[in-house]
């Protein structure tokens, strides 16, 4: 439903972060620029498959209303928490980091302290706070492509201090051979059912031919 250069200087977009707004659907996309270097682009659309795209990246801004924009920024998650929708994203914090920033009407993307330290990939805020904290997974890492990773969740009180980090989940060691066996990563935001929450998350999995992603929930 999006084919290559969608925009002026955007070669490719792809991992798509959507969700209703208004009337119509709104969504966050990782841009390959056509040097090679991501960025996050916005995209409306009233069907939900015809896209169309700002051609410049989201400009982001700091407290003050200066521009604060990241060196790259890729795979970015969407979210509603209340009244404010929040961008999570992969961008460089000496090492891969978690980046993140606010917006209550898709014009103005502030950014908000890194939740984390880096080496950190795979953040997913949850869209409602839980026993009164706010709730984020995040998949702990290395520097690199990282051959290993498991799932951790934290908590904030106001969405800027985070602790109380937990194990989550984790891949699964007991066969080398498994879907899940090298490294998992939460997917979309997590959806509450009546049975809890569904969680779509990517196992990965060492082959001669390299890393191989799979789907599981």
């Amino acid at each position: 439903i999006i084919g290559r250069n969608p925009v002026k200087e955007v070669a490719r977009i792809l991992n798509s972060a959507v969700m209703p707004y208004g009337d119509e659907f709104i969504g966050v996309f990782r841009g390959e620029q056509t040097n090679g270097i991501p960025y996050i682009y916005l995209g409306r659309s009233k069907d939900a498959i015809h896209w169309n795209f700002d051609e410049n990246k989201i400009q982001f801004v700091d407290e003050e209303g200066k521009p604060f924009m990241p060196v790259y920024a890729y795979d970015p998650r969407l979210v509603k928490v209340e009244d404010t929708y929040y961008i999570i994203w992969c961008q460089d914090f000496y090492g891969a980091a978690i980046g993140m920033a606010k917006t209550k009407d898709f014009e103005t993307f502030v950014r908000v302290e890194n939740p984390f330290l880096p080496f950190n990939r795979n953040a997913v805020l949850f869209p409602r706070k839980i026993n009164g904290y706010y709730m984020m997974m995040s998949r702990p890492s290395d520097n690199g492509h990282t051959p290993f990773g498991d799932i951790f969740v934290s908590q904030s009180k106001d969405m800027e201090f985070w602790g109380r980090h937990r194990y989550m989940m984790g891949a699964y060691k007991g066969d080398a051979s498994a879907w899940q066996s090298t490294k998992i990563g939460a997917g979309p935001v997590p959806i509450e059912t009546d049975e809890g929450w569904l969680l779509i998350y990517h196992g990965v999995l060492t082959t001669c031919n390299g890393y191989v992603y799979r789907m599981g929930c």
